[in-house]
């Protein structure tokens, strides 16, 4: 395990969110770095993160109802507010 920089997260969410990058490529980038990270983040950056991870979730699972589910056009929609709300807080602006 290591600890991961949010700017590793940050990249990745980036090309998810602008196109550069498929859902099934985001997931497996996704699901790497959560698996590698050992680092302690602030409460609110964590939510973030696990939503984002939630949100994936949502995409795969069977087990959901049609209604929880999400396609990839809604996960890129979910990831690029991820996004914007991390900048923000980078900059100050949350």
């Amino acid at each position: 395990m290591r600890k991961i920089t949010l700017g590793e997260y940050r990249n990745l969410l980036h090309a998810f969110s602008t196109g550069l990058m498929s859902a099934s490529d985001f997931e497996a980038g996704y699901s790497r770095l959560a698996d590698e990270d050992s680092a302690t983040r602030p409460e609110e950056i964590s939510r973030i993160l696990g939503s984002v991870s939630a949100d994936i979730a949502a995409l795969s699972s069977d087990a959901l109802s049609n209604k929880e589910r999400v396609d990839e056009r809604g996960l890129r929609a979910r990831v690029t507010e991820a996004l914007r709300v991390l900048d923000a807080m980078r900059h100050g602006g949350v």
